[in-house]
């Protein structure tokens, strides 16, 4: 496989908890996916998984943006059964994204890379 790009992106939660209190569902339906917000339980970490999961489609739409076009609800992070986040598309473009979130109280911070998957 070879590196087609690298995305990184940095989301302040306050901003995420502003939309959610100024659009509520509307911003929610707009950004992410039923079955991503259905893996998102409402603890004291919602807020900051919510921002990670942005930063990471940012980060997404940044690695892949001169090969394709996508709308942040295109873009789907969901986890494996062992917590790692995973990127899932809406249509195949014959790459394969890895991603690394991480969140503090102020801040989610996502990388993610993308690579041609070779036949």
């Amino acid at each position: 496989m070879s590196v087609v790009g690298v995305g990184v992106d940095i989301v302040k939660i306050e901003k995420i908890c502003n939309a959610i209190g100024k659009w509520g569902d509307a911003f929610l339906s707009r950004v992410f996916d039923d079955e991503e917000l259905a893996k998102i339980t409402k603890n004291k970490l919602y807020y900051q998984r919510l921002a990670g999961r942005f930063a990471a489609k940012e980060a997404v739409i940044k690695a892949i943006s001169k090969s394709q076009q996508f709308a942040l609800k295109d873009i789907m992070i969901l986890n494996k059964p062992n917590g790692a986040p995973y990127c899932k598309l809406t249509k195949d473009i014959g790459m394969e994204i890895m991603l690394s979130i991480t969140h503090i109280e102020d801040y989610a911070v996502a990388c993610a890379v993308a690579q041609k998957i070779e036949n």
